[in-house]
């Protein structure tokens, strides 16, 4: 017998726990198998989790990192870095779970997992909703972490000032608290292996977490000389072309400028141009499609403004307010079908270019009128190299 929040997930003899608003879901959870049903609020979950799971976050050293950006590829870093000091971390996030922050019992259940495999770290990035939703609850942080904060999520905050204040309410709470002012005043004695200053400032920030944590700054300089990305995060796509093709998550005007920036510096130094190939997400926050548009024009020599996940929304009016954003919309290709979009900008890109892909990054999905297909960034880029070199 198991007990599960989603009723798709309900075997015969399991329990469905019916978080507030879940009510909807209970006849598909006895269809299934349920027999019993349990309605909790969500702190109520996170005390239930807690007890079941024998209070996981209590025996592991847990770290959170929250903000705007950075946290995966933070997240990743702290835990190569626990690696190398001879410890067994996991990360959870993005990357590897449904939700970047599951529900509080899910959450309890890999800690628990960990915890019996011998794992002693536990790495996790906290999205605002889960801070907002209280998905945290009842987990122990010995360490918490602020990457930054830019506009994200206002669909759901409504207001910057409200998604700031959430962000922050997190920090506050106990455990030790990192700031952005507190990891970039570090320097690093080294020299970076990941391109970007956001790359440095994502590596001054798993140094500050490492160092609370008391690792040795000697094995944490090692292990940040040996750090890898983690997939879709600038990742580039290399097929023997004569231009250099990266792929990137950004999706918010902060992110979309730090990766567009480091791609400018790359095409400058290899006297070429910059392709940005982009769109914006359908059913999310509306004001940053204009900004992104902007950003796009102000570092991009060449704009090709496609889809990403328009989900229920019309493509072609993202599309539209995107371009709003755009003093010369005359100089964006508009090609609404991502696949499309990608073959385009590679095809026409000269050698010494650079062609970002941006906005989907490790994801392997896109959702049109509520369906999800298979699609990745990687895959479609290289099967467009092959195409432009056969």
């Amino acid at each position: 017998m198991d007990f599960h929040y989603d009723s798709r997930k309900i075997q015969p003899g399991d329990t469905f726990i019916c978080l507030p608003g879940g009510e909807r879901f209970e006849a598909d959870a006895r269809a299934r198998g349920a027999v019993a049903i349990l309605p909790m609020t969500r702190d109520e979950l996170g005390d239930f989790a807690n007890v079941h799971f024998g209070y996981p976050s209590q025996a592991l050293t847990v770290v959170g990192v929250t903000g705007t950006n950075g946290k995966t590829t933070v997240t990743h870093l702290v835990a190569q870095g626990l690696a190398a000091a001879g410890h067994s971390p996991a990360v959870l996030g993005t990357l590897n779970a449904e939700l970047t922050t599951p529900e509080s019992i899910e959450v309890a259940r890999r800690m628990r997992a960990h915890l019996d495999a011998g794992g002693t770290h536990f790495v996790m990035e906290v999205s605002s909703h889960a801070i907002d939703q209280h998905r945290i609850h009842g987990i122990q942080f010995a360490v918490k972490l602020l990457t930054n904060i830019t506009q994200d999520h206002l669909d759901y905050h409504t207001t910057f000032e409200a998604y700031q204040a959430t962000k922050l309410t997190f920090m506050a709470g106990p455990g030790a608290s990192i700031y952005p002012d507190d990891f970039k005043s570090i320097r690093l004695d080294f020299d970076v292996p990941l391109p970007g200053r956001f790359n440095y400032q994502n590596i001054q920030a798993a140094v500050a977490v490492l160092t609370e944590l008391g690792i040795d700054s000697d094995t944490i300089r090692g292990a940040m000389l040996r750090a890898k990305a983690p997939a879709g995060r600038f990742e580039p796509i290399r097929g023997g072309q004569s231009f250099e093709v990266i792929v990137d998550y950004a999706h918010t005007p902060d992110g979309l400028e730090n990766v567009a920036v480091e791609a400018k510096l790359m095409a400058q130094r290899s006297g070429g141009q910059l392709m940005v190939v982009f769109g914006c997400g359908g059913d999310r926050d509306r004001t940053k499609r204009p900004k992104m548009g902007r950003v796009a024009e102000q570092y991009a020599d060449r704009i090709v403004v496609t889809s990403d996940n328009p989900r229920s929304e019309d493509p072609a009016a993202i599309i539209d307010e995107i371009c709003e954003g755009l003093v010369a919309r005359d100089r964006a290709i508009v090609l609404p079908d991502r696949r499309d979009a990608i073959r385009w900008a590679i095809a026409h890109a000269d050698a010494n270019d650079v062609v970002l892909v941006a906005g989907k990054g490790h994801e392997t999905y896109q959702i049109i009128k509520g369906e999800t297909h298979h699609f990745d960034d990687r895959e479609e880029c290289r099967l467009a190299i092959q195409d432009r070199l056969s």
